[in-house]
């Protein structure tokens, strides 16, 4: 099962992801790549979450968007995008978003968990742990959420 963690107070800002992402997506991944770190006086970094009953699937109006259980991804096909942004829109992480393509049609972009390596190339790259790859859910998940909890209970909202 795949499973992301994402621990933005990790991130220092290197945005090795970035460029990982970057290099798979020139070799063949469409050209764009699947994540960003933007800034707000903290890092945030926009990239899939895999979710379970993802918003995004099902504000798809042409099934473009679809959950692949067997390995727990939430799968993109551009050949079925009709350029509507609802998955943009429904997106909490604001992960998933629209390209120009170049014949003037928009097609959704998002990330598909680096279906074609074992381990995605952006937790791969990762040197502090903010993003986190585990074949069990539960675990990686855990781990962030017991971090937070004492962030939080020291009086740290970050």
């Amino acid at each position: 099962m795949f499973a992301l963690a994402v621990d933005e107070s990790r991130c220092n800002r290197c945005r090795r992801c970035e460029v990982a992402c970057q290099l798979r997506a020139e070799r063949g991944a469409g050209g764009v790549p699947r994540i960003r770190v933007e800034e707000d006086g903290w890092p945030i970094i926009r990239i899939c979450r895999q979710c379970e009953g993802a918003p995004c699937a099902e504000a798809c109006v042409s099934g473009a968007i679809r959950s692949d259980p067997g390995r727990g991804t939430v799968q993109l096909d551009p050949s079925l995008c009709v350029g509507c942004w609802a998955c943009v829109m429904e997106c909490p992480f604001a992960a998933a978003f629209m390209t120009l393509l170049p014949d003037g049609r928009w097609q959704a972009v998002k990330c598909d968990g680096c279906s074609d390596f074992p381990v995605p190339l952006c937790a791969r790259f990762c040197p502090t742990g903010a993003l986190r790859w585990s074949g069990r859910a539960e675990g990686v998940a855990a781990g962030v959420r017991r971090r937070r909890a004492a962030r939080l209970g020291r009086g740290v909202l970050r």
